[in-house]
């Protein structure tokens, strides 16, 4: 077993455009692929990425601060709650679930293996987290696995949060997820289906997309909260504070340990839990590959409509400024 066999596999990184959310990660590249598309529409539509872990309260938690006309969303409730909130919505599942129907690449699962992924940063957060203690915790892990690799996402990488303290107990690490890449999900399908175990010490996404495509699952070491103080500068935020509270309290490890207490052992004694993944990102929700492109108002009338609405705003401009 060796990292390098990891790596080749990978897909290298090509940095997009993001026009829409539907685009985050390359979501709605895989999608035109699928469909044999040769450019990519503009979507018409949010999608959400993240795993609703918290209770439904705002409907912030899932548009944040865009406004579009609808909201594809992982599940029913999440789209009864939009609705219930005059937002227009479908429930499809997660973009997650679409790629296993284009990445049929053959991955080796390495037995004894660990990935590990600690909490990331956003290009608009700070945190104080103590990154030496967990990477300690983790290297007393080596007598337990064949292999233990860090997954850092990107904006930890550019900001050198975790890569020093893994680096100190001679742990490797690799790049992760990067919104603006359109290899992502490919990419993180690709690392969950190569190793046996993946573990982490806070909530997150990554959670039920390791184990959706068999990882086996755990939380462990020094839990890292996140603070109001982490996003002073997060747009998203300081424009909904009660969000910002709401969503604290749930990624506490307190509220984690009372919703999710499963998780909580010791990564070598971890369980699969595909199924239990599988519910929570939607999959009980997912869609043809053309439907999902008439929600995302990808079909020829769809656009026109878009885009003819855009003209006349900018001619309507133009004369209003004319007369003025």
């Amino acid at each position: 077993m060796s990292l390098e066999k990891i790596l080749s596999v990978l897909p290298p990184v090509e940095n997009i455009k993001v026009k829409s959310e539907a685009d985050f990660y390359g979501a709605s590249y895989i999608i035109a692929d699928l469909l044999h598309i040769p450019l990519v529409p503009r979507s018409q539509c949010g999608w959400k990425h993240g795993w609703l872990f918290t209770d439904l309260k705002y409907t912030q938690q899932i548009t944040g601060v865009r406004h579009e006309p609808k909201y594809l969303v992982p599940l029913k409730e999440h789209e009864l709650f939009l609705q219930e909130n005059g937002i227009e919505a479908k429930a499809v599942g997660m973009p997650f679930i679409y790629v296993e129907d284009i990445d049929k690449r053959e991955i080796p699962r390495y037995k004894r293996s660990l990935l590990v992924m600690p909490p990331h940063s956003l290009s608009t957060s700070n945190h104080s987290w103590d990154e030496d203690t967990y990477a300690q915790q983790i290297n007393e892990l080596k007598s337990d696995f064949d292999l233990i690799v860090v997954c850092l996402y990107h904006a930890c990488i550019e900001k050198n949060l975790w890569v020093e303290a893994f680096q100190k107990y001679d742990i490797p690490w690799i790049l992760g997820a990067n919104s603006l890449d359109r290899n992502s999900l490919i990419r993180m399908n690709r690392l969950f289906r190569s190793f046996e175990f993946m573990t982490t010490n806070a909530i997150g996404s990554h959670i039920v997309y390791a184990a959706y495509r068999g990882c086996k699952v755990s939380i462990y070491g020094a839990y890292s909260e996140y603070s109001e103080e982490d996003f002073k500068d997060d747009t998203l935020y300081n424009k909904y504070p009660f969000l910002l509270k709401h969503n604290l309290e749930y990624s506490s490890e307190k509220s984690v340990k009372s919703h999710y207490p499963f998780l909580f052992t010791h990564p070598l004694h971890a369980k699969s839990r595909v199924e239990w993944a599988g519910k929570e990102l939607g999959k009980a929700y997912k869609v043809s590959h053309w439907k999902l492109a008439k929600h995302l108002g990808w079909l020829p009338w769809s656009q026109f409509a878009f885009y003819g609405e855009k003209v006349y705003i900018k001619i309507k401009k133009y004369f209003d400024g004319e007369q003025q």
